[in-house]
């Protein structure tokens, strides 16, 4: 019993081998499972309403720059806006991969002099 169980184990290891990518006995048809390395992932995105962000030119980019230095953020962009020289919708789009520490986000901006909160989607 014991040698058969012996025999069977190795005959199934051989054939396991067969299917392996690239080995010529098994037809040349390999099936390729995508590991999480190798697949892109899109950006994903948050959006943050910040309290007292009212001018274009110098408080956007105060908190453009604390937001752009956290970890896996791809980009930021400020809302669409009624009028090109005010802020009156104090919104930012964060593209961001893997994962946003938003804690630690919010935090920077406060640093920066403002106040944020995340924007339910």
């Amino acid at each position: 019993m014991k040698k058969s169980l012996s025999l069977l184990c190795v005959c199934i290891g051989m054939c396991l081998a067969c299917d392996l990518p690239g080995d010529s006995r098994s037809g040349g048809v390999s099936i390729a499972t995508p590991s999480s390395e190798s697949v892109p992932t899109e950006p994903r995105l948050i959006s943050l309403k910040v309290e007292g962000m009212t001018c274009p030119s110098g408080c956007y980019p105060s908190v453009r720059s604390a937001i752009a230095k956290q970890d896996g953020v791809v980009d930021v962009e400020l809302a669409p806006q009624q009028k090109e020289d005010v802020i009156d919708n104090p919104v930012v789009f964060v593209r961001y991969n893997g994962e946003l520490d938003l804690k630690s986000t919010l935090k920077a901006i406060q640093r920066a002099g403002f106040e944020a909160e995340a924007v339910p989607q």
